[in-house]
């Protein structure tokens, strides 16, 4: 399978709206980060330094101290649309 930008900012779009908790998030991009590691899913390689820094934000979210706010997330969401 191969992570698009696209896929990202779907789930980011789902937590802005309420329609997922921070957790699920966190968990969400945790297995797309390890299961690229592994080698299960690619990342384009023009995509690999964006999606990668993303991922590593957005696997921590859930913790208090790495917490993303609305802000936050949007930022990521524009970081994503730019080509």
């Amino acid at each position: 399978m191969i992570l698009q930008r696209n896929d990202v900012i779907q789930l980011i779009e789902q937590r802005l709206s309420g329609q997922i908790s921070a957790q699920a998030l966190a968990s969400w991009a945790f297995d797309r980060f390890y299961a690229i590691e592994e080698g299960v899913e690619v990342i384009a390689p023009e995509d690999e330094d964006v999606l990668g820094a993303v991922l590593d934000d957005l696997m921590f979210a859930d913790e208090e101290s790495f917490a993303l706010d609305d802000t936050d997330l949007r930022r990521f969401i524009a970081r994503l649309q730019q080509l």
